[in-house]
């Protein structure tokens, strides 16, 4: 009896794993055809894309009128980007713009105050160029949590703190600035002049061209009628024939419905593999860069305001350069692969790139993002341990969101952390928090302590406050940039002396001839930046 058990529960276990194994078929031969239809879709918007790219600059080859419009439109545009690129490289990252109402607007497109991140990027921008373009390019690190990439017809490429802080390697990197200077390349900016004019203009002459075919199929339709049953017949006969000519001409000449924004993004997508891949970075960290998009996009909606889009067009995008790679670049790739020549994780690109996540990071908390804040601050503070800023503001994301006693408790250590790096006593606001969790804790052990942190914050505070009001006209705006690159080299305590002291003293202090600096390597570490906020209590 306990056999026949046995063999009924086996059966019927086999049963549900075939209904399952079934129904898991079912599923993958749907998203199987859902994958072909999107393919075919997307060939067929690049065709038609390509077919009207062409049909616009026939017209604006022979039609004098569209052409000098076009080219009043796209000066016009121009002239707005000159003006922005202006704004953007003249304005620092502190600054605040007014409407005429008096509300404060923020500028969003501000430079990133790290010269070494903006050099590394610019010069990895220049690597993809194509050798035979004949524009000039320039490549930029704006302050932006948001994942955003942008460019500007002259030629200029703005990439977001938001967006390189959700990369991992360069590969990734090169990719995204290649698919922005790929707008500039493909000449974009002028085709969208161009495409919703010449758009009408063709789709007016498809529908000439439909009641051309019937017009002169109801003609023929109405002769042969005629002739096989009189009048009557010639009515019945244009009647149909009108019907054929309106079929055949649909046929022949469909209008074009396109969205070419879409269709130049996956030009651009087309365009950002290919180049990668020819400059021998590995096009592979591209799927694996939207994974980590479509994870991101998910836990928070806001990151899909910039370059990434919606989740949907993420996937889109991603099945695309798979396809790709294991299609028609598959041969170009293994070959690369097999002589080892690919290059995808820097080691250059973690030391660099360090700051600029903490800085993001920084962004992000004051943007209440608080899921990118904690991943890049706990990476800045697993890949530069002696920095008090990182440490600092991973202490306030864990001490904001922290729920359990393991996660104030790591608030706890890493404010610790932050006070014995802060050598130069740059952070005050570090003992403020450490007196506010001493006295959450309600340990009347701690009240000392947290009475000690006070003090130590309203000295540290007021002594800061009069040295940059003493010094601001007088030392660089990037000053904590500079600390950070002393602090690199090995002086962790050197600050800027008081001006009025040095002016004082420069009377009768000998000139000491400065000596050139030692060239700092490219893999060292980055310094803070100047996008922290650092009277925010």
């Amino acid at each position: 009896m306990p056999q026949l058990i046995a063999l009924g529960q086996d059966q019927q276990q086999s049963k549900e794993e075939e209904k399952l194994r079934k129904a898991e078929e079912k599923r993958n031969k749907k998203e199987e055809e859902r994958k072909r239809k999107d393919t075919e879709s997307r060939a067929k918007e690049m065709q038609k894309y390509s077919n009207l790219t062409d049909f616009a600059l026939d017209l604006y080859a022979s039609n004098g009128q569209f052409r000098d419009y076009v080219d009043a439109q796209y000066l016009n545009v121009q002239r707005a980007h000159f003006a922005e690129a202006n704004l953007i490289n003249t304005t620092g990252t502190r600054e605040r713009l007014f409407t005429e109402s008096g509300e404060e607007v923020t500028i969003r497109r501000v430079l990133y105050d790290n010269p070494r991140v903006q050099e590394y990027v610019n010069r990895l921008g220049q690597q993809i160029v194509p050798e035979d373009s004949e524009k000039l390019y320039t490549f930029k690190v704006t302050v932006n949590p948001i994942p955003e990439a942008h460019t500007l017809s002259t030629g200029t490429v703005l990439i977001s703190t938001g967006m390189i802080s959700l990369l991992d390697n360069e590969a990734q990197l090169a990719y995204v600035l290649a698919h922005e200077l790929a707008h500039v390349y493909k000449d974009h900016w002028r085709l969208k002049m161009l495409l919703p004019i010449a758009e009408l203009e063709y789709n007016r002459r498809q529908e000439e061209k439909r009641l051309l075919w019937a017009s002169l199929f109801g003609l023929a339709g109405a002769g042969i009628g005629a002739v096989a049953a009189g009048g009557k017949g010639a009515a019945i006969g244009a009647g149909a024939g009108l019907l054929t000519g309106y079929a055949v001409g649909s046929y022949y000449s469909q209008k074009i419905g396109l969205d070419w924004n879409v269709a130049q993004e996956n030009e651009a997508d087309d365009f950002a593999l290919r180049a990668t891949l020819g400059k021998s970075f590995d096009i592979q960290e591209v799927p694996r860069l939207y994974t980590a998009m479509a994870q991101v996009a998910g836990v928070d909606n806001r990151t899909q305001l910039g370059f990434l889009g919606s989740r949907k067009r993420i996937r889109e995008r991603n099945e695309y350069a798979q396809g790709l790679i294991n299609g028609a670049l598959q041969a170009q790739y293994q070959e690369g692969l097999s002589s080892n020549k690919l290059k995808g994780v820097s080691p250059e690109f973690n030391l660099i790139m360090a700051e600029l996540k903490r800085d993001n990071g920084i962004e992000a908390f004051y943007y209440d993002m608080f899921q990118m804040a904690r991943k890049n601050l706990q990476q800045s503070v697993m890949m530069r341990s002696d920095d008090p800023l990182a440490a600092y503001y991973y202490a306030r994301v864990m001490k904001q969101v922290g729920r359990t006693k393991e996660e104030l408790e790591l608030a706890q250590q890493s404010l610790l952390k932050a006070i014995s790096l802060d050598t130069r006593q740059e952070i005050p606001e570090i003992q403020l928090h450490r007196a506010l969790m001493l006295m959450d804790s309600k340990d009347t052990n701690s009240n000392s302590e947290a009475i000690t942190s006070l003090k130590n914050y309203i000295t540290a505070y007021e002594r800061k406050r009069a040295t940059m009001q003493a010094n601001q006209p007088y030392v660089p705006p990037n000053l904590d940039v500079l600390y950070g690159y002393m602090r690199l080299l090995g002086d962790k305590t050197w600050t800027a002396p008081n001006h009025s002291e040095l002016q004082k003293a420069s009377t009768s202090a000998p000139v000491v001839q400065p000596q050139a600096p030692a060239p700092i390597p490219a893999s060292q570490q980055l310094s803070p930046n100047s996008t922290r906020k650092p009277n925010r209590p």
